[in-house]
């Protein structure tokens, strides 16, 4: 990932941003900057998993992570 400081000076110098949204951002800037995309399977949709298929590396989704994707594309098709 490339280097936020461009993004973290905007942030910084907004003057429509709470500090405390300042703070939220820039940290979870720098949580997204520590993940390495190249280790991920692109179709890995789910928070919590069980593991990963040995075959394929797409990560196994726990149960709670399937029911909990279904009921937020159930409420998604409702609307």
């Amino acid at each position: 990932m490339t280097d936020n400081k461009k993004e973290k000076d905007l942030i910084e110098n907004s003057t429509t941003l709470s500090d405390a949204k300042k703070k939220e951002m820039k940290a979870n800037m720098d949580q997204q900057k520590e993940i390495n995309s190249e280790d991920r399977p692109d179709s890995d949709i789910y928070a919590k998993t069980e593991g990963q298929d040995p075959e394929t590396g797409i990560e196994i989704p726990t149960d709670e992570e399937v029911e909990e994707a279904k009921e937020w594309v159930d409420n998604e098709n409702r609307m």
